[in-house]
C-alpha cells in the first residue's frame, strides 16, 4: 500500500484563526488527502469492524436516518473539537498505514464527513456528486427511453406498413382470379351468344328461302288448277260436243270418239306406277301431277322426267 505524507498538525487550541483562513486550510487538507489516496481496497471484510455508510438521502423501501440539524452557534462551539477529531483519524490512518496494522478503514476515511465553515454551512460534496450523478441517470433514462419509444414507434409503423402491403397484395391476388374467372365466363357467353346469333340468323335465311318457294309452289298450284279447271270445261265442251255428232252422224262414231276421249281423259288421270289410282300429288320442282298419295310415299323420283323428287304435295280434283 502506498504511503502517504503525514498530515499537517491540528490547529492550536487558541481563540480560532479568522472565518477564510479555516476554511482554505481545511479544503487544502481535504484535497492533498483525495490527491494522495491509495489505489481501490479490498471491501470484503469492512463490515465485521465497521458500521455501514448510510447516504444522507433518502432511498426507498430503507427507513431515513434521522441527522441531528445543529444550528450556527454548535457549529461554531464544536468547530476545534471538529477539526481536532477529522485530523486525528487522519493521522492514525497514515501512520498505521505503513505498519500494515491499521484499525481504520480507507472507505470510512474517505466516507463523506460534513465540512464546517463557521457560517452555519455544510458543505456535503458526495450528496452532490449523488445529486449531479442522479441527474445524469435519469437524463440517460429519459434519453434511453425516448429513444426506446422511437424505435418501438417505428417498429410499429413498419410491421403496419408490411401487414397493410401483404394485405393490399391479398386482395389484389383475389381481385385479379376473380376477374379472370368473370372474364372466362363472359367470353363462354359471348360465344354461346355469337353461335345463337348465328343460328338465328341461318334460321331466318331458310324460312325467307322456304316462305317464298312456298308462295312461288302457292302460285304454281293456283296456276295447275287453272288449268286443270280449263281443261275439264275443255272436257265437257268436248264431251258435249261428242254428243251432238252423235245425235248426227249415229250411234257407233259417236260412241267410237266418246270412248277413245274417255279411255285418253282416264289415260291422264291415272297414276303412272300402279294405273289404279287417280293421280292427286303434285311432285316438285319438276310439276309434274302423275302419281297417287300411296305411289308418291314410296318414290324418290319423278316418273315422267327421272328427275330428283324434293316434295310432293296433294292436290284435290
Amino acid at each position: 500500500m502506498a504511503s502517504f505524507p503525514p498530515p499537517p498538525p491540528p490547529p492550536p487550541s487558541s481563540p480560532p484563526p479568522p472565518q477564510k483562513q479555516q476554511t482554505k486550510r481545511f479544503r487544502d487538507l481535504y484535497n492533498n488527502t483525495e490527491s494522495q489516496i491509495s489505489p481501490r481496497v479490498d471491501t470484503l471484510n469492512l463490515h465485521d469492524h465497521h458500521t455501514p455508510f448510510m447516504p444522507p438521502f433518502q432511498v426507498e423501501g430503507l427507513a431515513r436516518v434521522p441527522v441531528r440539524e445543529e444550528n450556527e452557534l454548535d457549529l461554531q462551539a464544536n468547530f476545534g473539537l471538529e477539526s481536532k477529531k477529522k485530523s486525528r483519524k487522519a493521522q492514525d490512518f497514515l501512520e498505521n498505514s505503513n505498519n500494515n496494522n491499521s484499525q481504520i478503514s480507507c472507505v470510512e476515511f474517505l466516507q463523506a464527513q460534513p465540512v464546517s465553515t463557521g457560517l452555519g454551512l455544510s458543505l456535503e460534496p458526495t450528496a452532490a456528486l449523488l445529486r449531479l450523478v442522479g441527474d445524469d441517470l435519469d437524463r440517460d433514462l429519459q434519453r434511453q427511453g425516448a429513444e426506446t419509444d422511437r424505435y418501438i414507434k417505428f417498429q410499429g409503423e413498419q410491421l403496419r406498413q408490411t401487414i397493410l402491403e401483404k394485405v393490399r397484395a391479398t386482395q389484389l391476388l383475389a381481385i385479379s382470379y376473380v376477374e379472370n374467372k368473370v372474364l372466362q365466363i363472359l367470353k363462354g357467353k359471348e360465344a354461346e351468344v355469337e353461335g345463337i346469333n348465328k343460328k338465328n340468323v341461318e334460321l331466318n335465311l331458310l324460312m325467307r328461302r322456304l316462305s317464298s318457294e312456298a308462295n312461288a309452289w302457292q302460285q304454281r298450284a293456283i296456276f295447275n288448277e287453272k288449268v286443270i279447271n280449263t281443261l275439264k270445261i275443255n272436257l265437257q265442251k268436248a264431251y258435249a260436243q261428242n254428243m251432238g255428232v252423235k245425235e248426227v252422224h249415229g250411234d257407233s262414231e259417236v260412241n267410237d270418239t266418246a270412248s277413245c276421249s274417255v279411255s285418253e281423259m282416264k289415260k291422264l288421270l291415272t297414276c303412272k306406277v300402279c294405273s289404279v289410282n287417280e293421280v292427286c300429288m303434285l311432285l316438285l320442282p319438276c310439276k309434274h301431277l302423275c302419281l297417287c298419295k300411296e305411289c308418291e310415299s314410296k318414290l324418290s323420283t319423278c316418273p315422267l322426267c327421272q328427275s330428283a323428287k324434293y316434295k310432293g304435295v296433294e292436290f284435290h280434283m
